[in-house]
């Protein structure tokens, strides 16, 4: 099931692939008076998520894409329709996603996605967000990840200062490698900021031992706040107008 399809086209993380889609070309030529005001636009959207020197050290982009409603709409499942992202006066959206470079023994963060989405008013971008957790509720997000054992689902609450938000955690143990028996956890955050949604997924794998399933949710807790503030910033330019 494609949840949150209209964050990005896809969050591939341990087999995950298609779990939740997550929420959410540039044009114009040369310009000797600056960036035309679609170019601005997506200047201050790109501004609005995660950035390379945010996330853990070791990891690398992915590529970072923007998406409009038909992109949105194209992915694999049953997420929103263009039709639906119109009315709800979804604008545009935009995505990165990271990844660690190398396999590590201590528990650390894996993957990362970020995205943002803009709406053209708080109401449509609120609606948006209502559809998708009611989507969000009737999932089995056992049998998504059938590929974790003694597997646990969480709604965890946090007050990020956001106008909504939902956090799953999901957490259960993988064979890594022979005998090597680890504690993974699958994070998905989605929140509202007025009239813009944010997405936060990570991947997190466990030192070999730690039985804890918060291990990783402080750092976690840390790039959703730093993407807040970036949307916050990024909704007090005039170039979103």
């Amino acid at each position: 099931m494609r949840l949150f399809a209209v964050i990005v086209t896809g969050f591939v993380a341990l087999g995950l692939a298609g779990v939740l889609a997550l929420l959410l070309g540039v044009t114009g030529g040369d310009n000797d008076d600056g960036p035309t005001k679609e170019e601005a636009f997506r200047q201050v959207l790109a501004t609005m998520v995660l950035q390379i020197d945010e996330v853990p050290a070791g990891m690398q982009s992915l590529g970072g894409s923007f998406s409009t409603n038909a992109d949105a709409a194209s992915g694999l499942g049953g997420g929103p329709t263009e039709e639906q992202l119109n009315a709800w006066g979804r604008i545009l959206g935009h995505k990165n996603d990271f990844q660690a470079t190398e396999p590590s023994t201590e528990s650390s963060i894996t993957a990362v996605s970020t995205a943002v989405s803009i709406y053209q008013a708080a109401q449509g971008a609120s609606d948006s967000f209502t559809d998708r957790v009611i989507s969000a509720r009737a999932v089995d997000w056992a049998d998504s990840h059938s590929d974790l054992t003694e597997f646990q689902q969480e709604d965890l609450e946090r007050d990020l200062g956001v106008d909504d938000m939902l956090w799953l955690h999901f957490t259960g143990y993988k064979e890594i490698g022979p005998g090597d028996r680890r504690l993974i956890s699958d994070d998905q955050i989605v929140f509202r900021l007025d009239r813009a949604w944010g997405f936060i997924g990570a991947i997190s794998t466990a030192a070999s031992g730690v039985e804890d399933r918060a291990f990783m949710l402080q750092q976690i807790e840390l790039l959703a706040r730093t993407q807040v503030q970036h949307m916050r910033d990024g909704l007090k330019s005039d170039d979103l107008e």
